[in-house]
């Protein structure tokens, strides 16, 4: 079209000269009106292409351009998609070394619309609650596909969010650390978040199991309070949390959920149960020293269990991974006692996964592109359960090749 006014312009000229004096004004007129005419024109397409038309008339912008429609509802639909290639040495006491080469794909589409958020994602693994790596073997056999998210978000005001589904975990994690909460662990449930100036509010309730059908249908209970403060030049995020978890008489909800895994287990009746409830009480603090060095410190007891009912994890984190070139390095030291809290949501790596681990870890990271991310973790740790006699040494070491696209 913006080819059309030269062209108009020139044979409107050419008759202008061609005409006698008696159609000048005439002629001239006619230009004057063409030219607005196309400049109109010009202008109702440049904002249709630019989408300035609002998209909730999508009836009036179908009428202008039916391609535009599609693409603005296309526009609110997001991908995000990674992939994780590892390399895993584990040194467990009284067992020969064992390593593996382990990957992890996952993949998730997000749609805002006008009034709710809406998450679909899935991921490879099995069915661990807390792990979506998968071990590379078998002969190259295909490997699992899973359901990881699958929820919305609808705001019931400026302040007030509503998650519901099976989603990414809304509960703060301390430092980025599992000594509650593993980094995968998809609660399924509701939650509701709120926010006030400096303070932040999660509560909610997701199911261990939700069908009466099974005899240990149950759910868990969470709050958590976070307040960001300020002394001097440190920035502050302080924070209580409590959540139930009523389990005593209850089996297992996961085949791999066993005395193994840190909580003790009754197995006299056939029918391993759990002993002990979980009342979870929670305080943590970070603090940001400067933009690149910052500390964190996480406690928690269980106030249902008379021994072996504490945790807690203190780190340090130097320096930010973000942008390319960058290095980062976190040391941590962890001690989780085995009914400190439930082991089967806990960090799946820390001491080989669950309660009873105690030791250091410590991660050196650097950013090689914008894309590619490099991670170097080495765990020295001993693990106690009721299975062995004595703590074992449990070492670790794991390199991480990430990209995200």
């Amino acid at each position: 079209m913006r080819r059309t006014l030269p062209l108009a312009l020139a044979l409107a000229s050419a008759h202008t000269i061609a005409a006698g004096g008696s159609d000048v004004d005439a002629l001239k007129s006619e230009v004057d009106q063409l030219k607005a005419l196309v400049m109109k024109l010009e202008q109702r397409l440049a904002d249709v292409e630019g989408q300035k038309v609002p998209v909730e008339d999508l009836t009036a912008l179908a009428k202008r351009n039916p391609v535009a429609v599609k693409s603005a509802q296309e526009s609110r639909v997001t991908l995000a998609s990674d992939f994780r290639l590892r390399y895993e040495s584990i040194e467990k006491q009284g067992s020969d070394r064992r390593e593996r080469e382990r990957l992890r794909a996952r993949a998730s589409l997000t749609y805002k619309g006008n009034d709710f958020t809406g998450v679909f994602g899935v991921a490879s693994g099995g069915d661990s609650p807390t792990s979506t790596n998968q071990t590379l073997g078998g002969g190259g056999t295909s490997k699992g596909l899973q359901l990881d998210m699958a929820y919305v978000i609808y705001p019931l005001n400026d302040q007030v969010n509503v998650f519901a589904g099976k989603m990414k975990n809304p509960l703060h994690r301390p430092g980025k650390y599992g000594l509650v909460w593993d980094s995968d662990y998809r609660p399924e449930g509701v939650f509701l978040t709120t926010q006030t100036g400096d303070f932040e509010l999660t509560a909610g309730s997701f199911w261990l199991e939700s069908d009466t059908k099974n005899s240990n249908e149950r759910a868990v209970y969470a709050l958590q309070g976070m307040y960001k403060a300020q002394l001097g030049d440190t920035k502050l995020n302080l924070g209580l949390g409590y959540f139930e978890a009523n389990l005593s008489g209850d089996a297992a909800f996961w085949s791999g959920d066993t005395i193994k895994l840190g909580n003790y287990q009754d197995c006299n009746n056939g029918t391993c149960v759990f002993t002990n409830d979980y009342h979870v009480i929670e305080a943590f603090v970070e603090a940001n020293f400067t933009s690149s060095v910052n500390g964190f410190a996480h406690w928690i007891e269980n106030a249902q269990a008379n021994s072996d009912n504490t945790g807690y994890v203190l780190g340090l984190n130097i320096g930010r991974a973000k942008n390319t070139g960058d290095w980062a390095f976190q040391a941590a030291w962890q001690n989780l006692e085995n009914e400190a809290t439930v082991a089967l949501l806990t960090d799946s790596d820390f001491a080989g996964g669950g309660t009873g681990g105690e030791g250091s870890q410590l991660t050196l990271s650097y950013k090689a592109s914008s894309a590619l991310a490099i991670n170097l973790l080495y765990s020295d740790t001993e693990r106690t359960t009721y299975t062995d006699p004595n703590p074992l040494d449990y070492k670790r070491l794991v390199l991480d090749f990430s990209m995200k696209y």
